[in-house]
């Protein structure tokens, strides 16, 4: 039972689900940036390489006509994202951008088996995704066994105000799965600074946006690299704090060790035998039926679960090096929170929280605010994913959050 209750902790951060039946874009944030929020979209720029991209406005003139494909339940692709003209250090391929409708109206982006665009990083592909061509650079970033696709109900919406980036961490999603050292997260975080470098292009800060592990990983990223980001905003991030610090017994916070469906057989005496019972354990979890079952237990509705988000949990799964990293990754350990959260040094910070969260609940985020009390923050009525479990309701708060972090920015 308690490697069963785990689970939960593990693919909670690895979901994306969709819209609730009945939902529609929310207007306010698009009001609040001057925008329409039926503004019509131009398809992404096909497969270029860096030489090609930069040569002669190609970023701006290679636009591909809108794709005809149909998603998996049936909607049509209505349109895809114009791709953000980024300075490229590294060679890219870039693939169309497909956004769908589901049944309910609603605009999302449509699930590519083949994954998004690529980005060579260390002798490593990373898969990456962008749309919108003005306004405040966001960068998404998902949570525990995710990938770009966490964010389907967000980035169609986002891209009409923001230009929007998403990037699967190397071991998850579509990235790379390197046997390598994922001790302490630097991995990532060094891979979150080259990107916003690399392929946004470094010309200015962007704001990093993370879920779950990834709201770690956004918060490290800014400790580390202050240059870079201009706002950090956590959706129910994950992350120790010191043992014995304060509020540390009041709201306290599990490793991804401790927040796996693993966590029971991993806690296991020996590397051997922690390694064997991950391994089993992963064969297991990774199966559709099985990933239907967690989810529905983590989400505030099982009317956002879908055989699309199923998929994109359970195709990266089946990597050769998942099972291997996977252990590697909930065996690390990274820097305590409330160590990153004293290097901010005033940088704008935005909790914005679902408050039926089983695992990061409202009081961990209390916690972060006793610890960095310029935090803003919105609780709202969603489990651990809130930008997933309630998307019109993250879309807005975060889109007038930007809007206020602009105007600021602008009368400094």
């Amino acid at each position: 039972m308690q490697a069963q209750a785990a689970a939960q902790r593990a693919m909670c951060g690895a979901a994306a689900v969709p819209a609730a039946p009945g939902r529609r874009p929310a207007a306010a944030g698009a009001a609040a940036f001057g925008g329409r929020a039926g503004a019509s979209r131009m398809p992404v720029v096909g497969s270029l390489s860096r030489r090609e991209l930069l040569g002669s406005g190609a970023a701006a003139a290679a636009l591909l006509p809108p794709l005809a494909a149909q998603a998996s339940g049936g909607a049509p692709v209505v349109a895809a994202a114009a791709a953000p003209a980024a300075a490229m250090s590294a060679d890219v391929q870039l693939r169309p951008l497909q956004f769908e409708t589901d049944a309910n109206g609603v605009q999302r982006l449509a699930l590519q088996p083949e994954g998004w665009n690529s980005w060579r990083w260390r002798g490593h592909n990373v898969n990456w995704l962008a749309a919108g061509d003005s306004g405040p650079v966001v960068l998404l970033i998902h949570g525990f066994g995710a990938s770009v696709y966490h964010w389907r109900y967000n980035v169609p919406e986002l891209s009409k105000h923001c230009r929007v980036f998403a990037i699967d961490c190397l071991g998850f999603g579509w990235s790379s799965k390197p046997l390598v050292e994922y001790s302490g997260y630097d991995l990532w975080t060094n891979q979150i600074a080259d990107f916003v470098r690399e392929v946004i292009g470094g010309q200015e800060p962007v704001v990093l946006v993370g879920n779950s592990l990834g709201g770690y990983n956004a918060l490290a990223t800014a400790a580390r690299n202050p240059d870079l980001v201009k706002g950090v905003v956590l959706l129910n991030a994950a992350g120790r704090f010191e043992e014995g610090g304060e509020g540390s017994e009041e709201a306290p916070v599990a490793t991804p060790e401790q927040q796996s469906l693993w966590s029971g057989l991993v806690e296991q005496v020996g590397t051997a035998v922690k390694r064997a019972a991950v391994f089993a354990s992963f064969v297991f979890t990774k199966q559709p039926a099985r990933i239907r079952q967690v989810l529905g237990q983590v989400y505030v509705s099982d009317r956002n679960l879908d055989d699309d988000l199923v998929r994109s949990i359970s195709l990266p799964a089946q990597d050769p090096n998942a099972a291997e990293v996977f252990y590697r990754v909930i065996t690390a350990r990274g820097e305590a929170m409330n160590k990153l959260l004293a290097r901010l040094d005033g940088l704008p910070l935005y909790l914005l929280w679902g408050e039926k969260d089983p695992w990061c609940v409202p009081a961990r985020a209390d916690q972060i605010q006793r610890y960095y009390p310029t935090a803003a923050r919105t609780d709202i009525n969603s489990g651990h994913c809130p930008h997933d479990d309630t998307p019109e309701l993250v879309n807005e708060r975060l889109l007038q959050w930007l809007s206020k972090l602009e105007t600021k920015a602008g009368s400094a």
